[in-house]
């Protein structure tokens, strides 16, 4: 008899055991629903911060869009009024100062002032140059305006320096070492202006390349060794250039339509694909103010 009960106590802890260690699991398992619905809500937060950001990015995308699409038609509209233009360039008057002061800031106030009517007149060149097929206004007013007045600069440094040659003459050689150090001064200016024009144009065409998800590394890794495979795609260059419709797609639509292209070059469309960073730097330079680089490439 006392063994029956031994046993039957011995189940009942068994029993109490058992029950005590499932109600501790299903404590266990409802942490861990709470866990998981709060990771879910955590998951979701963050899907919202996301989304949020996103359309935060869409937005300043859109704006700056909008602003641009704004400025092209002020342009066009500017370029069959000389009253409109005349708005653009007061409107654009901060713009132009900050350029001129760029590279007026060695000079006298004379030069600078010249330099700023040379600026003025750049932009409503600009205006009266301006293709919305080719691409955004201001971009291409920048490059005029900064082409204008470098090109100022440098043909007064050579009127001086034509003149200290003069003087050089006049003087019977009394000033000729002063001259000779004058004219150095100017060759010296020139050189630097140079580098710093190079300097412009590589910064606004490696601004350029970069809308379009290309990086000067890239475009060094997928450039043509041999000269003749360059020819040849300056030639494919040339081509797609004289084609309106696909520089319009280009420019507007920021696509490259190796299709189209591939039609009227005769080119693969897998060599192009594969030549498609090189071809768009050479578009960009091609369509751009870049006079310097431009000899690089030749």
């Amino acid at each position: 008899m006392s063994n029956r009960v031994e046993a039957a106590q011995k189940i009942v802890t068994l029993y109490e055991a058992v029950r005590d260690d499932a109600a501790k699991y299903g404590a266990t398992q409802n942490d861990a629903a709470k866990y998981d619905a709060a990771q879910n809500d955590a998951a979701k937060y963050d899907a919202a911060q996301n989304d949020a950001a996103q359309d935060d990015t869409a937005q300043d995308e859109s704006s700056d869009a909008e602003k641009s699409a704004i400025l092209n038609n002020r342009a066009i509209a500017a370029k069959q009024s000389e009253t409109e233009a005349g708005n653009l360039i007061d409107e654009f008057m901060p713009f132009l100062n900050a350029r001129v002061s760029r590279y007026t800031a060695n000079f006298s106030g004379h030069m600078r002032d010249d330099a700023l009517s040379v600026s003025m007149i750049a932009l409503h060149e600009a205006i009266q140059k301006y293709d919305i097929d080719k691409g955004h206004f201001f971009p291409f007013a920048d490059r005029v305006v900064r082409a204008r007045i470098i090109d100022h600069i440098r043909k007064v440094s050579r009127q001086e320096k034509n003149q200290v040659s003069l003087d050089a003459e006049d003087e019977f050689g009394q000033s000729t070492q002063a001259n000779a150090v004058n004219v150095i001064s100017i060759r010296n200016y020139d050189e630097e202006q140079r580098r710093l024009r190079i300097a412009e144009e590589i910064k606004q065409f490696t601004a350029d390349i970069a809308s379009w998800g290309i990086t000067m590394e890239a475009l060094t890794k997928s450039s043509p060794k041999h000269k003749e495979l360059r020819k040849t795609y300056k030639e494919i260059v040339s081509k797609i250039a004289n084609c309106t419709d696909i520089m319009q797609t280009i420019n507007i639509k920021r696509y490259f339509p190796i299709k189209a292209i591939s039609k009227i070059t005769g080119l693969p469309q897998k060599k192009l694909e594969r030549s498609r960073t090189y071809v768009i730097a050479l578009l960009i330079i091609r369509a751009g103010d870049y006079e310097l680089l431009s000899d690089f490439i030749e």
